[in-house]
């Protein structure tokens, strides 16, 4: 009985102990992961005393999730703020990284709240500007955060920030509650805690229930701490989610292509040419030097088209042509020097731009510095070295015209592609419609671009997703009409890859986006067509177009006993029709036929060898391409720029962000 007694005596006790000691250090360990309660926190503006966060993951590869928090205010603050990232970099422990574009729905806050971007963050600022508070403060969030779709290929992914590291104060009393949304595997269930980077999960606890993961943090989370979790899914888990359209995405899908049905309207209506009749010329119409035979023709003057007066005008007796040797350090190459032989007399205004800039030397800035500093400064004499510097030659070569001659090139080209111009051959009707499709084709691409940007991107990259993407479209299409097709495809395509960070991400995340940007694109393409057969000729245009295509078409296909006899008529017949070759561009054609056929050299051409055509020919191909790249040359600004784990670490995954106090 004694035995029995003492037995029962010490279950008594260590039943009355335990009823003491637990619940005492329950509260201690509560009282320890409590903020407010600690004496080390107390010159925080706020602590965060509980963070306790319920996360439903969707199969669709959603979020939603509910946080209730409880501050507390140990100096009067309105309420506090919360930022949600819109624009995720997961990174691994293995090195891999994904980017995701995210989305806030649904979103409800228990007290007065208003929202706002920046930084690529969803700002959520909660309370309000008339009311203060000191003492415990607690906020209940709920959203719907959608990263869009899994960009791994092998497995899917559930890697959250269930808190961030953006807080700027301590967090103390964490609890998480995460229900999965069919089974998965818990042995590739994985936590990581405190600053970025880290892999350390000690202090995090937690139990799996079926498809629930219920779990605390054991501690405060310091400032820039954060909590993570990463479960490794197979690949599948999450399904694609349902694509829903909403107003602003038919939107999207209807106006470019509306704004292209009218724009083909637009040119059956007011841009089909009337039936232009060829007719057999023998010579270029009466009056027009090449600058304006090509504009005549193509209805734009063009750098080649001024060059070709470097031919033009030496028919004229106005310059020489000569073949030289230029010698550098390592290598000999022929080039041109051309000669003045007498001041224009003309009455053709671009004619005379042309001969005084071709012999017009402008100082480059190094020469005039150098002049300056060996020059004692004064006034005078920099005038002098300014007037000696900028001076007027007989002869210039194709250094001289480097960099030089971009301004009258410039000059010559206003002049030409002028309104008064424009109106002699294209109806003014068809020029506003032009107007008009443009306008289409910046909105269409405008619509096409914003909403993406606006849904899925960051605001601030919205001028980058609009201006890098459309000079690269813009150099393609125009490579495309009016240039090298397959430099056009080259350089624009790859201006277009390297720039679609700006946009491509924000496409990827939506399927209607992508496929409406397709869609655009396609459109944009199509009012561009539009655009460049819309200009309707007036019947002069028309006229002076049938002559130049019969003229053309006689230059082309001309047998050689017919142009024996123009030479026979006319010896200069070659030499008079040359430079209008080069704006029609049958220029190789036509030399080529009159390889067998002699010909005395110009009075214009000078050659250290025995004339032949042959040679003739292949240089002045080789002086026209030189004179053009040459003569359109310009100063280039100097610009400089600078470039400048398998399983889950601290902070590496979607979501989380952080917050403050207001």
């Amino acid at each position: 009985m004694k035995k029995f007694l003492t037995k029962y005596n010490f279950a008594a006790i260590f039943i009355i102990l335990a009823i003491i000691f637990v619940p005492s250090k329950i509260n201690t360990i509560a009282l320890e992961n409590k903020p407010s309660q600690n004496s080390k926190y107390n010159s925080y503006e706020y602590v965060i005393d509980n963070y306790d966060i319920n996360i439903n993951v969707n199969e669709n590869n959603t979020f939603d999730i509910t946080e209730n928090i409880t501050a507390y205010f140990n100096i009067p603050k309105h309420g506090i703020f919360r930022t949600i990232p819109l624009k995720n970099t997961v990174t691994r422990l293995d090195g891999t990284t994904s980017k995701n574009r995210a989305k806030i729905s649904n979103l409800t806050v228990d007290n007065e709240y208003e929202t706002s971007q920046e930084n690529g963050n969803y700002k959520i600022k909660i309370g309000s500007a008339n009311q203060t508070f000191i003492g415990q403060q607690s906020y209940l969030i709920k959203y719907t955060y959608n990263i869009g779709k899994d960009p791994i290929k092998d497995y899917d992914e559930l890697y959250y920030n269930i808190i961030g590291t953006e807080w700027d104060t301590v967090i103390g009393n964490v609890t998480f509650n995460i229900t999965m949304p069919k089974e998965f595997d818990y042995n590739k269930l994985g936590f990581s805690s405190s600053s970025f980077g880290s892999t350390n999960n000690d202090n995090v606890n937690y139990t799996v229930n079926g498809y629930q993961i219920s779990g605390s943090y054991d501690g405060i989370l310091e400032i820039g701490e954060a909590l993570t979790i990463r479960l490794e899914l197979p690949e599948g888990y999450f399904v694609v989610p349902e694509t829903t359209m909403n107003f602003i995405d038919y939107i999207m899908l209807a106006i470019p292509i509306l704004f292209l049905l009218i724009s083909i309207f637009l040119w059956y209506k007011f841009g089909r040419d009337e039936q232009i009749v060829e007719t057999v010329e023998f010579y270029p119409p009466e009056g027009f030097n090449s600058l304006e035979i090509g504009y005549l023709y193509k209805g734009k003057a063009e750098n080649q088209d001024v060059i070709s007066l470097l031919i033009y005008l030496a028919n004229e007796g106005y310059i020489k042509i000569s073949e030289i040797e230029q010698k550098s350090l390592f290598t000999k190459s022929n080039g041109f020097k051309i000669t003045k032989l007498k001041d224009y007399d003309g009455n053709n205004t671009n004619e005379r731009l042309f001969l005084e800039g071709l012999f017009t030397k402008h100082a480059s800035i190094n020469s005039v510095a150098n002049k300056i500093m060996s020059a004692p400064f004064e006034i005078p004499t920099l005038n002098k070295i300014l007037d000696s510097s900028n001076n007027n030659t007989n002869e210039v070569t194709s250094n001289d015209l480097y960099n030089n001659f971009y301004t009258t090139m410039e000059k010559i080209l206003a002049n030409t592609n002028n309104k008064e111009n424009k109106n002699k051959i294209f109806e003014k009707s068809a020029s506003i419609m032009i107007v008009l499709v443009y306008l289409m084709i910046i909105a269409s691409y405008c619509l096409i671009t914003i909403p993406p940007v606006f849904a899925y991107g960051e605001l601030d990259t919205l001028p980058f997703a609009l201006l890098f993407p459309g000079f690269g479209f813009t150099f393609m299409f125009d490579m495309l009409f009016n240039g090298n097709a397959i430099l056009g495809l080259a350089l624009g395509g790859s201006f277009i890859c390297i720039s679609s960070n700006f946009i491509l991400p924000a496409l990827l995340q939506s399927q209607i986006y992508l496929i409406g940007y397709i869609i655009g694109l396609i459109c944009v393409l199509g009012m561009i067509i539009c655009a460049k057969y819309l200009p309707k000729r007036t019947s002069y245009g028309n006229e002076m177009l049938g002559k130049l295509r019969g003229f053309k078409n006689f230059l082309e296909t001309t047998e050689k006993d017919k142009l024996e006899a123009m030479v026979m008529e006319d010896p200069n017949y070659f030499y008079n029709i040359l430079p209008y070759t080069y704006v029609l561009g049958v220029s190789d054609k036509w030399i080529k036929k009159f390889e067998t056929i002699a010909l005395q050299a110009p009075s214009w051409y000078d050659s250290p060898t025995k004339f032949n055509t042959i040679r003739f020919g292949t240089f002045m191909n080789n002086t026209m391409a030189s004179a053009q790249n040459v003569m359109s040359s310009k100063p280039q600004s100097n610009s400089s720029s600078s470039k400048s784990s398998g399983g889950g670490i601290s902070g590496g995954g979607s979501g989380g962000g952080g917050g403050g106090s207001w």
